[in-house]
Formats: C-alpha cells, structure tokens, sequence
C-alpha cells in the first residue's frame, strides 16, 4: 500500500495528552439513576495519588493522520500549533510516522493544544482541553491546495474552529474529493446548522451513540426520511437494535435513526456503541459487528480509529463487512493502551486479526435499504 494513488488530507486538531491513571479507591464516583451518565469525584484541595502520568501526542487530527499511514497511505496533515517544545514535540512524532507536514503550522499568537485525561472505574476518561493553537484554523483556509488529495478527512472541530466546517467541505467537493467526516458532539449540540448546510456533500459519516442522538435530538424536526430499512428476521439482534435510541423522550428504532441520518446526505454512515459493537450502512445494507473483546486501558482515540479504517478498508477496495471488522480489530487494539496511538494497528497486523478464527462469524448483516 506503499504505493498507493491516493493521497489524503487530514484535518482536525493536534495535542499533547496528559494522562493519570487513579485507581478507582482514590477517587470516588457517582452514577445518575438511569445509568446514563457517571461524575468523578474530586475533592477541593487534596492531593490525589495516581498509579501512573504520562503525556503522549494526540488530538482527532493527529490520531486519524497516523492511523491511516500505518495503513500504507500517504498522508499530509492540516492542524495548528504554537512556537514551543510542545509543538515541536508533535512535528517529531508526525514526522516520524511519515505524515507530510506542508499544512502543520505554526501559529505564532497561541500556545499548542493540550489536554488532560483522567482515567479510572470504567477507564472513560475525563477530559480538560485546552484548544490552543488549533482555534486558529480559519486563518489557513485559503492556503489549502484540495486538488492535490483524492479523500479529506474532517475531524471534530472545537471551539472557533467550527465555523470552518461548511467551507471545508464545499472546498473539498468543488476539488472533486472524497469527503469523510466525524464532527463531534459540540458541533452537533450548538452548530447543528452548519452541518446541515452541508450534509448532503459528505461521503462518509461516522458517530457514535451520543453523538447521534444529539444530531437527531436537534434537527429530527428538519429531517425528511427518503428510505427505509428493514431487518431481516433473527434472534441474534444486538441491544441497541431492540432498545432503539432515546431522542427527545421517545424511543426511536436504531433503523429509523440510521434512515433519517442518512438521508440528510451521507452515502455511508457508521455508528459505534462502545463494548456493544459497531454499525455501518453502505447506502444499501446495515451491517453489525460485536465488540473486539479486550480488557481496555483507556477509550480516547477508539472512535479516531474505527473511522480511519473504515475509509481506508473502503479506499482499498474492500467490502462493507471487512471495512467493518476491520475497524472494530483496530479500535479494540487502541483501547488496550492508555494513550490514542500506540494500539493504532498497520495493514499487515490488521490483515493478521482478520485471518483469525476469532474473528469468523462477526459481522452480521441485519437489515436493507427499501424505498
């Protein structure tokens, strides 16, 4: 795949991770009474011990930009950072990966994008990010050459930065490039609009369940469903498709979701549910693969990671149901490490899970398109 024709742009967000890993003893947690959402505990003022803090290079930008080298493409990379040891900690590291750096600039006016991530219970960390540089991005739009790449990949865009989407994409399609796409739950909570406007230019759209339902939450009302899905008759449902997702205090089927969703634009659409499994429709058939069973260090990066593979499974020429797999074995293997990359798979090591007789029977087909 060295050798591949297709050139690839990502843009998105590049940070230092700072990460601490506390024992579930050291700090306490609460849960609200649906099970929905869990806050950690951190009381004013006391020293908490942590069994291990590491920083590392992260950010959706950079995690998408190394997945997709490590699976043989050649990848240039649009993100922002400052003039300190930060920054220059994130060009090695991108450099080092073989990802072109034409587009990596240096943002003189801010320092480089940070975060700091808790882990501990259920290892979802709890994240403080500051944006830094990267809030920057709508200064560098014009220096942009699209028609030198076949696909753009546009990760979740914070902060000022959202205000970029819509011009991306339509320079992307008016370059007659490929559009992947995983905008991230405060563009579909507070900028709905924006990705409206242009929905209908999106090749490939990834979420994951909250993400989905925030976007269904905010412009279902907007929606008009062209298509239907029908599932196939079976005892085997996942739980997601027999509960449904729970917009606006209803109960909406996961295929009507996924209907509604996908008729606003995406041609092809997945959506992740954690340790539940995955989902991904190809414009014809619903496909559901269960979770990669792995006893998961940090989730951070999981969704980085499963988009990414999808797009390149797709851009080689694979099927529906290997793209899937594929991304499910990738994702699983990130969430071993507490870090977003280190787990990030090549194709040879991908090609090698698939083969395995743990991976035979994985990938369900539960419903198609009907008019």
């Amino acid at each position: 795949m060295s050798k591949t024709p297709f050139r690839i742009l990502v843009i998105g967000s590049v940070t230092i991770d700072n990460i601490a890993v506390v024992a579930t003893k050291n700090i306490e947690r609460i849960t609200r009474g649906n099970g929905d959402t869990s806050y950690l505990l951190l009381e004013q003022g006391k020293k908490i011990g942590a069994e291990n803090i590491s920083n590392h290079v992260g950010g959706g930008g950079a995690n998408v930009a190394v997945s997709m080298a490590r699976q043989g493409f050649d990848v240039d990379i649009m993100a922002l950072i400052g003039v300190d040891h930060n920054g220059s900690k994130i060009t090695q590291k991108l450099s080092d990966e073989g990802i072109g750096l034409k587009y990596l600039i240096t943002e003189p006016s801010s320092e480089t994008g940070s975060s700091i991530l808790i882990y501990s219970h259920d290892q979802n960390a709890a994240i403080f990010t500051n944006r830094g540089a990267n809030s920057y991005l709508e200064n560098y739009l014009d220096v942009i050459n699209f028609s030198d790449y076949h696909l753009v990949y546009i990760g979740s865009l914070s902060g000022k930065a959202h205000k970029c989407f819509p011009k991306l994409v339509q320079k992307a399609k008016a370059a007659d490039c490929y559009v992947a796409t995983n905008p991230g739950i405060e563009q579909l909570t507070y900028h709905i609009d924006e990705f409206l406007s242009v929905a209908k230019q999106i090749d490939y759209l990834s979420l994951n369940k909250l993400e989905a339902v925030a976007l269904l939450s905010r412009s279902i009302h907007k929606l008009k469903r062209h298509f239907s899905i029908q599932l196939k008759d079976s005892h085997a449902i996942p739980r997601l498709s027999k509960a449904g997702v729970h917009v606006k205090d209803e109960w909406l089927p996961l295929e009507d979701a996924i209907s509604i969703i996908c008729s606003a634009g995406p041609k092809y659409f997945s959506l992740t549910d954690g340790m539940e499994g995955a989902y991904f429709f190809d414009g014809e058939k619903l496909f559901y693969c269960s979770s990669y069973k792995v006893t998961p260090w940090g989730t951070a990066g999981a969704g980085d990671a499963f988009a990414s593979t999808i797009v390149a499974q797709l851009l080689m020429g694979y099927s529906a149901e290997r793209a899937l797999l594929a991304a499910t074995r990738n994702a699983g293997s990130v969430v071993e490490y507490v870090d977003t990359q280190t787990g990030l798979l090549s194709s040879t090591a991908i090609d090698q899970l698939i083969a395995s007789p743990l991976s035979h029977n994985q990938v369900t087909l539960l419903g198609k398109k009907t008019l």
